[in-house]
């Protein structure tokens, strides 16, 4: 007779932990062609002129990240949002591939944001304010 009046608290706990659980993944984006959404941000390197136009094509000076703070301002480099076909060892450590061919346009001399990619509509550009 007592289990019977303990099962629905057990379910209903069960149930909790459940939704908890699962909250906290969430699903990565997809784009329209249903390919993984890797997003990247821009880490200016060390040096002159850290947002020149060479410094923000390079590949090299991105990294992999959950989310970006960018502004959608288009003065200086920021952030991308990448299919998979564009990155290199997603399911490892992931990084663009030099395939990507970023663009860069100077917004003053020596600050550069991004203009495109190969990625073209796939992409999508995040650029900042000062």
């Amino acid at each position: 007779m007592r289990l019977i009046k303990i099962l629905p608290t057990c379910g209903l706990a069960l149930g909790v932990a459940l939704v908890l659980a699962t909250s906290a993944f969430k699903e990565a984006p997809v784009n329209k062609s249903g390919e993984t959404m890797y997003t990247f941000q821009y880490n200016a390197p060390s040096g002159l002129h850290p947002y020149s136009a060479a410094n923000v094509e390079n590949v090299a000076n991105w990294s992999y990240t959950s989310s970006t703070s960018c502004n959608g301002t288009n003065v200086k480099a920021c952030g991308l949002q990448v299919p998979e076909s564009y990155v290199d060892d997603p399911t490892g450590s992931p990084t663009l591939d030099a395939s990507i061919n970023i663009s860069a346009t100077e917004s003053s001399p020596n600050v550069a944001y991004v203009s495109g990619t190969d990625a073209g509509t796939d992409a999508t550009i995040s650029n900042k304010s000062n």
